[in-house]
């Protein structure tokens, strides 16, 4: 296909159309309904752009009792070609009926099976040129009667005076098409202006946006992509474009979802797919693509404008669920291996899996729906100019906070429609914004002012200044997030009562593994005692991770607990130490002596933070290397620091180490679900304390939490 910037599609096409002085108009069926008009036409016709749609007896009733009708209709049926010279026509111009005279030419356009697809309506107003003509031949008419008739003297006067009534209207006919000219000289100037400032906005919204968007022409070739498309793969627009971007897919998905967009595009329908993409650090990131088709004015195809949302922690989530699946799996074997009298536990975990199975699928589908939920195109853009504080709204922005689109709405107007618990941070963001220069990105809930339904929208924008710096437009893009919202709330919900159901069927199985291992003990069964503890680490396991999950859902929804009470911190870190060891063949731990130090702090909650910065120094360090533990106080905070010699951390994945469901990607398999550093951070922060690592690659790392000195 020729993407050369030198042809036009379809759109400028019509454009180009729409802008000719030549009166042109296409109609289909045998009614003639006008399916596109340009301004020329209109100007002949007297009317605007409501005639569009209507039949041409609709539009125009005064043709009933002409003929042009009727030879629409014989073109239409017969597949004719009829024109016509100097022909006359009546129409009502201001509401007042007057004859004008056109060439015209109605012409029926065929498809390749030879069938009438519409009808191609063209039309000069040669009004001025017919009137000239007759008045020549008016004239020489007055001559020859002269000289015929000299005798008729007063008859000659009378002609006189007629051609010149007749010159004087034909001046003012020259005066009309002037000024019509005129009109129409402006008209075209405008719609230039306009489509260009249309294009304008849509390039700023695309430009202020995370979402990565790209604009695709009725041929299939790429013409725009926005900046965070330029941003994600490190690739200059123009290296995007000519369908290169492609070769950045991963070979695995690339067939699946190009093939996904051919079958889209042949039938011009929206497309939605998944796809990795190679960023610019050399990794591949997971995309969800929703293209949907736009049309122009007449209805044909103009190609697809898409956006693409990265769903790549979304993905990791899911692999996790994968990996506790296995591990399920894992410690399901290692319980079969005991004897008739650990069938009952065989039993109870085998039930255990399932519901965690069962549960985690449920999970699975939920995080499904909501990504759909996302991506279905609801967006709509705004804009606040940075002087006047004058605000200007989609339609689809005034609907969802129950505006009508003709209405001119205030920044107050906008607030009535915000919660009132997010009045300052909204009024804040503004200030920020316009003082700073910067984007800005928010969520929070709106109520419609009609219908009084409450949702929750995610705003997007950033302020656009001139050469000078100063601040042109405050603009960007609002989207309707309320099914991401409810989905967090019950997938956290959820997570945290499948956790909790799941605590009770493990308590019991606990305790049958510890009489167990006691009858084993008693007896100086040592096969039946090593299986049983073997048992007793993988249930320990278990509860670690359902734990973790619940606490996870718990702290989002609020619900995470802190009970503070004095108690002595080097006590807890030996007591930890004592619990975690297990022998010097693994690691050699190296407690520094520390002083007294009392802490006012949740004792639960920080001793699940040393254990898990403790169970990670040994998981990632090899075995018979020191791990060394001190506890000290600095200022006025107790430092506790758990340094290992092991595979360390790089610097790009220390800055998102304690983020929720991150794991580091390297060559080292490590079983986890990254949801312990995440905990620990969250715990240090609410008891006002800090948590931060020290580590270089293959070196090892420290990791560091401090406290508050009990004050109480």
């Amino acid at each position: 296909m020729n993407s050369s910037p030198y042809f036009l599609n379809n759109e400028s096409l019509l454009q180009v159309i729409q802008v000719t002085p030549t009166a042109t108009a296409i109609h289909v069926s045998e009614d003639a309904i006008i399916q596109f008009a340009n301004d020329s036409m209109l100007q002949i016709w007297g009317k605007d752009k409501s005639v569009i749609g209507k039949s041409l007896e609709q539009a125009l009733p005064e043709l009933r009792g002409q003929p042009f009708i009727d030879m629409f209709k014989r073109v239409w049926n017969e597949g004719l070609i009829i024109k016509g010279t100097d022909t006359a026509a009546t129409l009502e111009i201001e509401g007042i009926l007057k004859t004008f005279y056109f060439d015209f030419e109605y012409r029926a356009i065929k498809n390749a099976e030879g069938e009438v697809i519409c009808i191609l309506h063209t039309a000069i107003d040669v009004t001025d040129r017919f009137l000239k003509q007759e008045a020549e031949r008016l004239s020489n008419e007055k001559q020859e009667a002269l000289e015929r008739e000299q005798a008729l003297n007063e008859e000659l006067a009378a002609t006189n005076e007629e051609l010149s009534a007749t010159n004087e209207e034909l001046q003012n006919t020259q005066e009309i098409l002037s000024r019509w000219n005129s009109e129409l000289e402006y008209k075209v100037s405008e719609r230039v202006k306009q489509l260009s400032e249309s294009e304008g906005r849509f390039k700023t919204m695309a430009e202020g946006t995370d979402i990565l968007i790209a604009v695709g022409d009725e041929n299939g070739n790429a013409i725009y992509f926005n900046k965070a498309w330029t941003m994600l793969t490190g690739r200059r627009m123009e290296d995007l474009l000519e369908f290169g971007w492609v070769d950045l897919i991963h070979p695995d998905d690339k067939e699946r979802y190009v093939q996904i967009y051919l079958d889209a595009f042949k039938k011009r329908t929206t497309f939605t797919g998944e796809f990795r993409i190679l960023t610019v650090n050399g990794h591949y990131n997971w995309l969800l693509a929703v293209g949907p088709p736009r049309f122009h004015a007449d209805g044909t195809f103009a190609g697809y404008i898409s956006s693409c949302t990265d769903i790549t922690i979304l993905k990791k989530q899911e692999e996790d669920l994968q990996a506790l699946n296995e591990e399920l799996a894992t410690t399901n074997e290692e319980l079969m291996s005991s004897n008739e009298e650990l069938s009952l536990t065989n039993e109870e975990l085998g039930k255990t899996q399932k519901q965690l199975i069962h549960s985690l699928n449920k999970l699975t589908d939920s995080e499904e729906k909501l990504m759909l939920a996302i991506e279905t195109g609801k967006m709509g853009t705004w804009s606040i100019d940075p002087e006047t504080k004058s605000v200007s709204l989609s339609a689809f922005v005034k609907n969802m906070l129950g505006f009508h689109e003709d209405t001119e709405v205030e920044i107050d107007d906008i607030m009535r429609a915000v919660d009132p618990n997010y009045h300052e941070m909204l009024l804040n963001a503004l200030d920020n914004a316009l003082t700073s220069h910067g984007s800005n990105d928010t969520e929070y809930p709106v109520t419609n002012l009609k219908t009084g339904k409450t949702k929750w929208v995610k705003a997007t924008g950033r302020v656009f200044t001139d050469g000078n710096g100063k601040p042109l437009e405050y603009s960007g893009l609002l989207m309707d997030i309320t099914e991401r919202k409810l989905d967090e709330i019950r997938k956290n919900d959820f997570i945290g009562m499948v956790s909790h159901e799941l605590k009770t069927p493990l308590t019991a199985l606990y305790g049958y593994v510890q009489v167990l291992q006691h009858r084993a003990n008693k007896s100086k069964d040592e096969y039946f005692s090593h299986a049983l503890a073997k048992a007793n680490i993988q249930i320990k396991k278990m509860t670690s991770m359902i734990n973790g999950f619940l606490n996870v859902s718990r702290l989002e929804s609020s619900k995470l607990q802190i009970s503070k009470s004095v108690f002595r911190l080097d006590e807890l870190i030996s007591e930890i130490v004592e619990d975690s060891y297990i022998s010097p063949s693994t690691h050699q731990v190296i407690l520094k002596p520390a002083c007294e130090i009392s802490v006012n702090a949740d004792r639960e909650k920080i001793g699940s933070v040393v254990s898990n910065l403790i169970s990670n120094a040994f998981k990632y360090s090899e075995n018979g290397t020191a791990v060394e533990i001190s506890c000290e106080i600095i200022d006025d905070y107790a430092q506790v620091s758990i340094k290992d010699h092991g595979i360390g951390i790089s610097n790009e994945d220390m800055k998102n180490l304690f983020q929720r469901y991150y794991r580091v990607e390297s060559n080292h398999t490590i079983s986890g679900f990254g949801i312990g550093l995440y905990l620990s951070s969250e715990i240090i922060q609410r008891h006002n304390g800090k948590i931060w690592v020290e580590s270089e690659p293959e070196k090892g790392s420290t990791f560091y939490f401090s406290l508050p000195l009990n004050e109480n």
